[in-house]
């Protein structure tokens, strides 16, 4: 039977195996702190998942464009 769950809890425990490379990768991009790291990744894989990305297309032929907020659309 699966554990209900608790809203008013905002820890979640679990372990997970990671290669020496993810570490890094988290560690970069949670500046120094893997599980920052961990809750950007998962708020980007958010992102691009409402946006149409979805888990099993090949990331080879998606394109990337970023705008800065401050940029003129001359």
């Amino acid at each position: 039977m699966a554990n209900k769950i608790n809203p008013k809890r905002t820890q979640t425990d679990f372990k997970l195996d990671l290669s020496p490379e993810q570490r890094a990768i988290l560690e970069l991009i949670g500046n120094g702190n893997m599980t920052q790291g961990l809750k950007v990744a998962i708020d980007q894989a958010g992102h691009f998942y409402n946006c149409g990305l979805d888990p099993e297309m090949n990331l080879n032929f998606v394109g990337l464009v970023t705008t800065l907020p401050n940029q003129d659309n001359d």
